[in-house]
């Protein structure tokens, strides 16, 4: 693997390693107040997808460091982490549901910052959908080349 990669992996490492206490710590961070209920329920959950994602990422670099990335380990980690990706995108927009009607929060700001966060993984979430599927398709006629070999 190259420099590059070698340096992004590093980066997954470290935000693995800050991210974890991060989000053990968060909940407690805050007032018992109604914010902790939302830490607890939004901001929780959304951190520990997002930990899981990075893991998977992680381990696709493995897969780049082996040489080997038509293997149908790679197809299934991009299928979980779209998934992660996905369940990410339904929490921001439980979020964006919970600010508008429960909390009543105006700020046009806040509002266009969720529904972006709410697209955005959704949109990451059909474009890892449609790479692991690509990936299946190649380990598919890779593994059919290697037999006729």
């Amino acid at each position: 693997m190259n420099k590059i990669g070698k340096t992004l992996k590093i980066f997954l490492i470290i935000g693995i390693l800050i991210g974890i206490p991060v989000a053990g710590i968060s909940p407690f961070l805050l007032q018992h107040t109604s914010k902790t209920i939302y830490s607890m329920f939004i901001i929780y959950p959304n951190s520990l997808l997002m930990v899981g994602i990075t893991y998977q990422f992680i381990k696709l670099f493995g897969y780049l460091e082996k040489n080997d990335p038509f293997t149908y380990d790679t197809v299934k980690t991009l299928k979980v982490t779209g998934i992660l990706s996905s369940l990410m995108s339904l929490l921001w927009l439980i979020d964006l549901f919970f600010m508008i009607f429960v909390i009543g929060n105006k700020y046009i700001n806040y509002i266009i910052v969720l529904i972006f966060l709410a697209v955005l993984f959704f949109g990451v979430s059909i474009a890892l959908y449609i790479l692991s599927e690509l990936f299946r398709q190649a380990t598919d006629y890779k593994e059919e080349n290697d037999l006729t070999i």
